[in-house]
């Protein structure tokens, strides 16, 4: 059996003017310059079940953080825009770090803020949500950023919040750990009403990116749980059924309890075919 080929994503000459416009902070469409993004991907990404994506009702649509060298997280997220665009007739907003974080010298004094402003145009144009890093140095910095981030999933008109609840890649692309806090910040943007749809983004066995969308869940949380309980038993829940539609070297450390889903969710269909 022959090796495939590797991927190979490339950036056109067709994206400097999106990306000139961009940079300015001009309002944009996602899923239009997505559309462009993805012409210099091959083999081409492709996105799977996206029956399970509800065409009108409001959702949170988790997914795991997913890119290596040569492919960056924004592949699978331009792939995930034009596929929910495509299929969902609400507005979406993604939710992303607002910079990248250096402990200290060149990166602290200069890579930086260059990211910062860079993020802040890119979400300008395409009405990206914003947080700090989830890390000590910014506790406290982002109330303002979550009740914006909030305040999208209210309303009369919800629109769909699209996040990655680890916040980056696991080892070996693997799924790892969200940080403290991220269960919580879940159960917040679904308030007990959204449900979530997971998507797994990974690189099947001929190279090619793909997104598999999950069928939707709501998170059961018992409230009666103390508060850190709480965190932690929604952030599992999600990265479960995300991690369910991810091939299994990529289960990470919730591979037990992925395994264990997927047998009582086997045995609940033998039951049900028996009666």
């Amino acid at each position: 059996m022959s090796t495939p080929p590797p991927s190979r994503y490339r950036h056109s000459l067709r994206l400097l003017v999106p990306a000139l416009r961009v940079l300015m902070g001009k309002p944009s469409s996602i899923s239009h310059d997505s559309a462009l993004l993805l012409r210099g991907a091959h083999p081409t990404p492709r996105a799977l079940r996206i029956e399970n994506i509800p065409e009108s009702l409001p959702f949170v649509l988790i997914i795991n953080h997913y890119d290596r060298p040569g492919l960056g997280a924004w592949w699978g997220a331009a792939t995930i825009a034009t596929t929910v665009a495509a299929r969902c007739a609400r507005e979406i907003r993604m939710v992303m770090a607002r910079e990248w974080w250096y402990p200290g010298g060149f990166g602290k004094l200069v890579k930086q803020p260059m990211t910062h402003w860079a993020f802040g145009q890119i979400a300008r144009a395409y009405g990206i949500l914003t947080l700090p890093p989830v890390i000590d140095e910014y506790r406290g910095q982002g109330g303002l950023d979550v009740r914006r981030v909030l305040a999208v999933t209210r309303g009369d008109n919800p629109a769909v919040v699209i996040i990655a609840p680890e916040g980056h890649t696991g080892s070996n692309l693997s799924l790892c750990q969200p940080p403290d806090g991220a269960g919580l910040f879940l159960l917040m943007l679904t308030h007990d009403t959204l449900p979530c749809v997971p998507a797994g983004i990974f690189e099947d066995e001929t190279n090619t990116l793909t997104v598999n969308f999950g069928a939707p869940f709501k998170l059961a949380v018992s409230k009666k749980l103390s508060k850190t309980e709480r965190d932690h038993a929604a952030a599992r829940q999600a990265m479960v059924q995300i991690g369910k539609l991810l091939p299994e070297k990529m289960w990470g450390v919730y591979a037990a309890d992925i395994a264990q889903a997927i047998d009582a969710e086997k045995d609940t269909n033998k039951k049900s075919i028996d009666a």
